[in-house]
């Protein structure tokens, strides 16, 4: 979840204990989740550090650029590269437009989703059918839209042919649910907020006309005013009237998103972030929101298909993100749910209208001074506020404060009782009085095997079109873990402090829908001998395994925030799994039990993901970095100095390689772009001082031999600006740039991995933020992959068996793990330009 920052926390166990790894010679197993409580000193991810880590790899070395027209010009470059199927060898369909169809699979050799489809990710729009309950939409916010016709039992992904995949919001052609809309760009200031600098910019507003079977993207949304798009209405009157609430304010389309004209603009932070409408009059009649970490404002129009201006018509002290919610069965009924700017994103009121929203008609319902203690944390993370509350008996529980309202804020009111709504924050909420008493409906913290256990952070409430409030109560929520449903959405819940405090305080129980819903963020992995199994680490979801059998079988090996992992080729059973900071952890009975690896090691200067490195010689040697490099020559049993302190300002080692048959070359890349090595690697000490070399300042991603040559190696650079893949011919001394010329130059973006092609050493790969690139001549040109595989950030490539043979595995930042047979045979026709 991505609700706190470091919090003493003795809760409920649906946290792994990768905590307890810090503690020497401590030996953790792994058992399912129970209601012991257990001894947790942080959380077990960090979102804010993994964001961090994030904007440095990319800007580092890039300062003055603007990332988002970077990615913007990056895009533009890459739809008008040649494609290059790696299963036929040869790039004969061409790119279309920016607008035009993603890469497409080339048959039953392209590109193979292999999940995880039961561990979710963040997800901010749903979408039901309304004739047919069975068929859902979904988008999550870095993977793309996904669509489900058996109520969520199982998911396929419908978009991945949009060119930008950071979908925030969908909508309905009210007449014809077979329209779907899709706005892109995640404007929730999660860059401000968490430090990035780096927003999930979107590109603009996409349609499909067929149920998602095909996209094409209003071109007259591709300009910086559409970069996020934050909330979409359809017109029930005209479905050719489109809206759109935008950073830049609120959009009006008259002709289906040809042309558009901006109704609103507030001139605050965030511009407008939600749109709710009666549908009961004729016309048009909405209203908006507008403004987040600045002074928010409602604004209302009921004819907004005129031009009228629209008017203010809340504005309270303080008010910062609110969320709207009209009542379906009462529409003069308006509610607004605030946060409070003055309180540092806390509640600051539950606001109720029952005079369709008139000026001077708003009254505060529920305040977040309420001494009520679920009133007051609607939008803070509820037991972490009253965890001493709840456990006074532990010396160590305290009350923390961790509020949410600016990024987890969604309202919905019953369609059949205007005076039952829900609330989401951290948690479910649910009040029965008009918004005056609030009660908790669901527990990120219960367990994940606990019935009230919904995952944290909620981004969207939405009832079954049937929800009747007596034979159908079935209510849907979408969060930071995917999606979950309950059908008995009015059974009692949990009141006061005691309904914070324990989970069979409710009865609402709910049930995840992620089945097939692949949007896992990885940022390593590998594979076993076998072909069959893989596992990585990835941001909020631990180290976590899959295989063959089904994409909805990955279990969690470990926890935290999963980074770099390793297999011993020659016992499987024997596995290196980290999270974050370098926190090394070792099985030797296939990830049953884990021990602590990290003896000897004494260095401050891990990166968040610090890179690992097995000798592919010697399994049990193997290496490590943060400040100085580190050997270990006994299967991390202990660990041993390997070199001096590294220079400064060279930062942090962050990748590192071992020469093929070569044991004693070992190369070094740093987060400020130098490049150490050494051909005495076995028996460098903590005073050796490695050679080394800068061929460009900015984050070395990647560092990679080819298989067959100890003197050939590559390096690639994670930032923007300067070339990004370089290759050295003697072993790592001289560095020429392989960014490819002409046609084939590749896009000024950032570049993760690369790896060469175990068949054909003149066929590199390489996964970057905007997919799989390839060049079939070591880097002198350079196409787009195309057979299959998203717009999707790409952490990590690798070869290895597969049940078919040799193959190349992509484990991506947002969609999961993939596979595609690479092909022994020679190139039967090389790639045209």
């Amino acid at each position: 979840m991505n609700s706190q920052s470091s919090l003493s926390r003795k809760l409920s166990s649906a946290i792994l204990l990768a905590s307890l790894a810090a503690v020497p010679g401590c030996r953790t197993t792994i058992e399912p989740p129970h209601h012991g409580r257990l001894e947790i000193t942080e959380r077990e991810d960090q979102p804010d550090a993994a964001e961090e880590y994030e904007r440095a790899k990319r800007l580092r070395g890039a300062e003055g650029i603007d990332p988002r027209a970077a990615y913007e010009r990056a895009r533009l470059r890459a739809a008008a590269m040649p494609r290059y199927s790696i299963t036929s060898g040869n790039d004969a369909v061409r790119s279309q437009s920016f607008d035009g169809e993603a890469p497409a699979a080339s048959g039953k050799n392209s590109w193979q989703s292999l999940g995880p489809g039961n561990i979710g990710g963040r997800t901010r729009t749903l979408l039901i059918d309304p004739t047919n309950s069975s068929i859902l939409y979904a988008a999550g916010v870095s993977g793309g839209v996904w669509k489900s016709i058996d109520r969520g039992d199982h998911w396929n992904p419908i978009g991945d042919e949009l060119t930008n995949i950071a979908v925030n919001v969908l909508a309905f052609d009210p007449q014809d649910a077979r329209t779907i809309y899709a706005g892109t760009g995640e404007g929730y200031f999660r860059e401000d907020v968490r430090g990035t600098g780096l927003p999930l910019r979107g590109g603009g507003i996409f349609v499909s006309r067929d149920e998602g079977v095909s996209w094409s993207r209003l071109e007259s949304t591709a300009t910086p005013d559409f970069f996020f798009v934050n909330d979409l209405f359809v017109s029930g009157s005209d479905s050719m009237r489109l809206y759109a609430a935008t950073r830049s304010g609120v959009w009006r389309s008259p002709d289906g998103g040809n042309t558009w004209q901006r109704l609103l603009d507030p001139g605050v932070k965030g511009g407008c972030l939600d749109l709710a409408a009666r549908t009961d009059i004729e016309g048009d009649y909405l209203f908006a929101s507008c403004g987040t970490l600045d002074q928010a404002t409602i604004y209302r129009q009921p004819h907004a298909e005129g031009d009228s201006v629209w008017q203010p018509v809340l504005s309270a002290a303080g008010m910062g993100r609110t969320s709207l919610a009209v009542a379906a069965s009462s529409q003069n009924v308006v509610y607004a749910l605030s946060a409070s700017n003055a309180n540092g994103q806390a509640l600051l009121a539950i606001f109720r209208s029952d005079s369709s929203g008139d000026a001077g008609t708003w009254i505060a319902t529920a305040r977040g001074s309420d001494a009520d203690p679920v009133n007051s944390t609607l939008l803070t993370n509820a037991i972490a506020a009253h965890e001493h509350d709840c456990f006074p008996e532990d010396d160590e529980a305290r009350n923390e404060t961790v509020n949410m309202g600016w990024y987890s804020n969604v309202i919905a009111v019953d369609p059949t009782n205007p005076d039952r709504l829900w609330a989401g924050g951290v948690d479910v909420f649910r009040s029965d009085d008009g918004g005056r008493r609030w009660t908790v409906s669901s527990y990120w913290w219960g367990g994940k095997n606990d019935p009230a256990f919904a995952h944290a952070d909620l981004h969207a409430i939405v009832f079954d079109p049937g929800f009747n409030g007596g034979s159908n109560t079935t209510l849907y929520v979408a969060n930071d873990g995917g999606i979950f449903r309950t059908d008995v959405a009015l059974a009692a819940t949990g009141e006061g402090l005691a309904g914070i405090c324990n989970p069979d305080s409710t009865s609402v129980s709910w049930r995840s829908l992620d089945h097939g819903y692949g949007v896992t963020q990885f940022y390593h992995g590998v594979v076993f001998p076998d072909g069959r199994s893989y596992f990585g680490g990835a941001q909020d979801n631990g180290t976590i395994a899959g295989n063959d059998g089904s994409p909805d079988n990955w279990i969690q090996l470990f926890g935290g925030d999963g980074t770099y992992s390793a297999i011993d080729t020659t016992d499987p059973k024997t596995i290196y799994v980290q999270y974050q900071w370098g926190a090394l952890m070792k099985s030797q009975d296939g990830g049953k039990t884990f021990d602590q690896a990290t003896r000897g090691l004494s260095d401050r200067g891990f990166l968040f993901v610090t890179p690992l490195a097995m000798d592919p010689v010697e399994p049990k040697r193997l290496w490590i970095g943060g400040q100085r490099l580190w050997r270990t020559t006994d299967g991390a049993a202990e660990w041993t100095a390997a070199s001096a302190l590294i220079p400064q300002p060279a930062g942090s080692i962050s990748a590192i390689t071992v020469a093929p048959g070569q044991s004693n070359r070992v190369l070094a890349g740093t987060s400020q772009g130098t490049i150490l090595r050494s051909d005495s690697a076995l028996s460098a000490g903590e005073a050796t001082a490695w050679e080394s070399v800068m061929p460009r300042s900015g984050w070395i991603s990647s560092i990679s031999f080819q298989p067959t040559s100890p003197d050939i190696v590559y390096a690639t650079y994670a930032g923007f600006g300067g070339a990004h893949v370089w290759r050295s011919l003697d072993g790592g001394r001289a560095w020429a740039s392989i960014d490819g010329t002409g046609e084939g130059l590749l896009p000024d973006l950032p570049v993760h991995s690369l790896v060469v092609d175990p068949f054909r050493p003149d066929r590199l790969f390489i996964g970057t933020d905007l997919g799989v690139f390839v060049s079939a001549d070591s880097g002198g040109h350079w196409y787009v992959e195309g057979d299959g595989l998203p717009n999707v950030v790409t952490e990590w490539l690798t070869t290895g068996a597969s049940p078919s043979g040799q193959a190349l595995y992509a484990f991506t930042h947002g969609r999961g793990a993939w596979r595609i047979p690479l092909d022994p045979a020679p190139l039967r026709r090389r790639a045209r330009r």
